[in-house]
């Protein structure tokens, strides 16, 4: 508005090209000398505030400057706002008159910018951009904000607020805090934007009853993980509420949540549920989380394979047995889960060998890369030769064998360890485990609870006092 009033010598009209005239006028960015101003712009009624004004005589509907500075924002739309250039498709407000200007480069750094001013503090007269002006500025040690600091007496780096009066009391709560702050200590601050937030999430839902559960859930968040965290993560649990007014238009009982969510999907959500449950909304079954997790796993077994193979075809067939036990209460579904995974594996391992269904070879292969599975098995085995035909049978166990690949996988780790040669905590422990399973045959979680008063160390290893028998071992770094 300022703009488009204001005069200016020296400059050329763009109405009739007549140079270094007096500007009278600038009309939707065309500048009007004295003589066109007159010309040009009559004075007459106003038709949008019935107010006497000079209107242009060639523009149809042409309104007075207060009329056209009453529109709303070209670029915004908001109105009410301060007005910061009038463009030829409306005004301009403050905020986005910057973005009507060409830009130009910044007099310190060179960088182009819309948005240049001048600054005393900086000690010099040049136009510098956004990032110049605040170039002296860091983050106050006391208030947190970003603005010019000076060193206190005491040592710290404080903005001029703080510097000058210290600690007063907030507003709000009455609690003492960097002047700095303003108007609300931090804590009151973080309160508010949690609650605000809380608020407009409570906006989102249709079901009044959705909504006053959420509203007491943020409650309890703030109290509960404390204003700040509430505020950065409330917005991250409004789908979920959202996904339960969708289906049932308030909160149902756990087991209709387990079987729509699942267990790992709650497991997700586990503020809300613990919220839920305090309150007394649900009572968690873990029977029923267990169960709905191994089914979630056996589906997770019959997905390795694709639907329609040979492989999944066998897979589905024996899962389909291991179902009928489970309804007679012959099994369990845990027992399930971990039939169905050893034999998932050995139909891939046998898809690969290309000998469908599984037939002896395949079998004395898979177990002699997994000799564990070996009992988990065995289910699988009599289902392949009782509905299939198979000839198939499980091999005699051998526990030397199993002993020798168990001695060979920790004879692996401990030169993988020895090459490293790392002196870290988690290494050294790792050294402890491996060694006393490969020279003295104890469990690997042995090692995990030896005490540093019970290590003797000498030049070429160290011994351990474990269980009242002492077990040497060689140093990680004896080679």
């Amino acid at each position: 508005m300022n703009q488009a009033r204001a005069t200016k010598r020296s400059e050329t009209c763009d109405e009739c090209g007549a140079r270094g005239v007096r500007i009278a006028r600038v009309h939707q960015g065309v500048r009007h000398c004295q003589t066109c101003y007159k010309r040009l712009f009559k004075r007459r009624l106003c038709p949008g505030c019935g107010n006497f004004a000079r209107l242009h005589v060639l523009q149809f509907g042409a309104v007075c400057l207060a009329c056209e500075c009453r529109k709303p924002c070209v670029r915004c739309r908001r109105t009410g706002r301060k007005i910061g250039k009038l463009t030829p498709d409306g005004p301009a407000c403050n905020s986005c008159a910057p973005y009507f200007r060409e830009p130009e480069p910044c007099e310190a750094c060179g960088r182009p910018s819309r948005r240049l001013s001048r600054k005393a503090s900086l000690g010099h007269d040049l136009r510098v951009c956004e990032q110049c002006v605040r170039s002296n500025h860091r983050t106050c040690e006391a208030c947190r904000h970003h603005r010019p600091l000076t060193e206190a007496p005491d040592g710290r780096k404080l903005c001029a607020v703080c510097l000058e009066r210290g600690e007063i009391p907030c507003p709000k709560c009455h609690q003492l805090m960097p002047a700095g702050r303003g108007k609300e200590c931090e804590t009151c601050y973080r309160t508010a934007l949690a609650e605000a937030r809380v608020r407009k999430d409570c906006s989102a839902f249709s079901s009044p009853a959705l909504a006053a559960h959420f509203q007491a859930f943020g409650t309890w968040l703030i109290q509960r993980v404390g204003a700040h965290k509430a505020a950065l993560t409330i917005h991250g649990y409004l789908s979920f509420f959202l996904e339960i007014e969708r289906q049932w238009q308030d909160i149902p009982d756990y087991e209709k949540l387990l079987r729509h969510f699942s267990a790992g999907g709650l497991r997700r959500r586990l503020l809300p549920m613990r919220w839920m449950q305090e309150s007394g909304l649900v009572t968690p079954d873990a029977a029923l989380r267990e169960a709905d997790s191994d089914r979630r796993r056996i589906q997770a077994s019959l997905d390795r394979l694709p639907r329609e193979s040979p492989e999944r075809i066998l897979l589905n067939g024996y899962h389909d047995r291991l179902m009928q036990r489970v309804k007679t209460g012959a099994t369990s579904l845990r027992s399930v889960r971990l039939a169905i995974a050893p034999a998932a594996s050995l139909l891939i391992f046998a898809g690969v060998m290309d000998r469908m269904p599984p037939d002896q070879t395949a079998l004395d292969g898979f177990l002699r890369q997994t000799p564990g599975q070996r009992a988990a098995l065995s289910g699988f085995v009599k289902y392949l030769r009782e509905e299939h035909g198979a000839e198939i049978t499980l091999p005699k166990n051998d526990p030397d064998r199993t002993c020798r690949k168990r001695r060979k996988s920790l004879e692996t780790e401990l030169l993988e360890l020895m090459r490293e040669s790392r002196t870290d905590p988690e290494s050294k422990q790792r050294w402890l485990c491996v060694a006393l399973a490969y020279f003295h045959d104890l469990p690997l979680k042995t090692g995990r609870n030896v005490r540093g008063e019970d290590v003797t160390t000498d030049e070429k290893g160290m011994t351990l006092r474990i269980g009242g028998g002492d077990y040497w071992i060689p140093r990680l770094n004896s080679g």
